[in-house]
């Protein structure tokens, strides 16, 4: 039976990460976003616009996907 409990965020598991030319983006299921992180590739555009680089970028939005879908989870047990 399948569990009808909401989660707080209206996200659809699972979750997944999407690379597009100046972001970073968390997204569910149903192709909602979760987050966006807004990334440079280059160091001087880094410090200008105060985004991260592509490959922290990544990493910032595993640890997103993750902490929301232990958060998902943990609401519907």
């Amino acid at each position: 039976m399948a569990d009808d409990t909401p989660n707080p965020f209206g996200l659809s598991l699972p979750l997944r990460i999407v690379q597009l030319e100046e972001a970073v983006k968390v997204m569910d299921s149903g192709d909602r976003v979760a987050a966006y992180i807004y990334i440079a590739a280059g160091q001087e555009r880094q410090i200008q616009t105060k985004r991260v680089s592509p490959a922290e970028g990544v990493e910032s939005a595993k640890v997103i996907a993750r902490a929301l879908t232990d958060a998902i989870a943990g609401s519907s047990s």
